[in-house]
């Protein structure tokens, strides 16, 4: 059994930017996950960030790690604002940033954890056990993806979620049927008509919402009526983006309304000509049932208000995600029980703590309490300093042992001090 005061579980934007937070308080843990995995393996190749470059970055303890910082450092050019920012380029500034403020990561899963006597214990996919005291998740939206149930019944070989790819070379020259009007659904529908397949994307909405190129350059009438901000242009956008903590004050009913209000189905400016009279598009479509005839996926859909086939070599639900706690297999069922309150939803403090003390959320699961600004990597900003003091001002005020019992040591050459 090793042991360590924090073990972050997810190497994402979020468990890099807490342990480069940690490393600076001199607060011992382990980074638990494969760096910046889902990135790398479960997104396609050339696909764009949403997010303009300035509300790109990790949140680094000092200064000099921003997008901006790295492009200057490796001779790219960089814009604020109305820059492309390609997924290699951002996976690549995450890795720099590992390596210069968080170091080490161990490359393993979480098999199980569990309370026991006051501590936290993790089984790791390699075998081992890590005791801990606090616990970070930071997983981003890995099993929380929500596929319609008229799709569920259909072999993985026919259709799955948008969550699982990364190269797309396989469809070329297929069709395929994408469920779905946001901005997954249309950037997956662009990648693969320039790859060579025949998308067709079938969305419940009457129309895309297509966002403009946004202006660095605006007159200073135009930037009161409507500021630039991490989330988008306006005031609304200005709230959500830097103030969650004034967000998680509301009640559930208002945080409810807002998050299903906020940053619904669109399109970035730079998918625009990409997809507009090159992928077919089906409006006010909705999918009532799917099968599988001669090799094909046949959906039986209602679109405009009549019943219609659509045929496919493969489905792709890009139909979003739903927290729910439950789904981590590794929580054994009284954390999960009791952090999710039966809704699957964490209850989390303005610490981001559940009710399982020492037990924390961060990231996209986080932002039914703290707004949308938790689904972006702009909320790195508020969760990885907020997290990183009350982690450590617990720990200070009598949380840590005086030194480590009989037997007990750092994971050997493995720890992040």
């Amino acid at each position: 059994m090793s042991f360590t005061d924090t073990a972050i579980i997810g190497a994402g934007p979020y468990g890099l930017s807490l342990a480069a937070h940690l490393k600076a308080t001199g607060v011992n843990h382990q980074l638990l996950g494969q760096p910046m995995l889902t990135w790398r393996n479960y997104m396609p190749p050339g696909m764009l960030l949403r997010s303009e470059a300035f509300a790109s970055s990790l949140h680094a303890p000092r200064a000099g790690f921003t997008v901006e910082d790295y492009c200057r450092l490796k001779g790219l050019p960089y814009e604020p604002m109305g820059m492309e920012l390609p997924l290699e380029r951002f996976v690549d500034y995450a890795l720099w940033f590992q390596a210069n403020l968080v170091g080490e990561i161990q490359p393993v899963d979480v098999a199980s954890l569990r309370r026991v006597d006051g501590h936290f214990q993790l089984t790791l996919s390699d075998g081992r056990s890590l005791s801990a005291r606090k616990v970070v998740i930071a997983l981003g939206l890995k099993g929380f993806a929500q596929t319609p149930p008229a799709l569920q019944g259909l072999p993985e070989r026919y259709a799955t979620h948008s969550e699982r790819y990364g190269d797309l070379t396989w469809a070329r020259g297929m069709d395929i049927a994408i469920v779905g009007g946001g901005q997954s659904a249309l950037g997956l529908s662009a990648l693969l008509h320039e790859l060579g397949a025949r998308p067709h994307v079938l969305m419940r909405e009457s129309h895309v919402v297509w966002h403009g190129r946004p202006q660095a350059s605006r007159s200073l009438v135009s930037k009161l009526k409507g500021p630039d901000a991490g989330l988008g242009r306006g005031w609304r956008s200005l709230f959500l983006s830097e103030c969650p903590g004034i967000f998680h004050m509301l009640d559930d009913a208002r945080r409810k309304q807002i998050m299903e209000k906020s940053y619904g189905a669109s399109g970035a400016w730079w998918l625009h000509d990409r997809v507009v009279d090159k992928v077919k598009l089906s409006f006010r479509t909705a999918v009532r049932s799917a099968s599988v005839d001669n090799g094909r996926v046949v959906l039986r859909v209602l679109t405009e208000g009549k019943d219609a086939a659509v045929g496919a070599d493969h489905v792709i639900a890009a139909t979003g995600f739903r927290t729910d706690m439950r789904q981590h297999a590794f929580l054994s069922k009284d954390i999960a029980d009791t952090i999710s309150g039966g809704t699957g939803l964490p209850e989390l403090t303005s610490n981001y703590e559940t009710l399982v003390r020492g037990l924390y959320v961060v990231g996209p699961a986080s932002a039914h309490s703290f707004g949308p600004v938790m689904r972006f990597v702009y909320g790195t900003k508020h969760a990885s300093p907020c997290v990183a003091r009350h982690i450590t001002g617990s720990l200070k005020a009598g949380e840590r042992q005086a030194g480590w019992s009989a037997g007990e040591a750092p994971l050997s050459g493995r720890t992040n001090e």
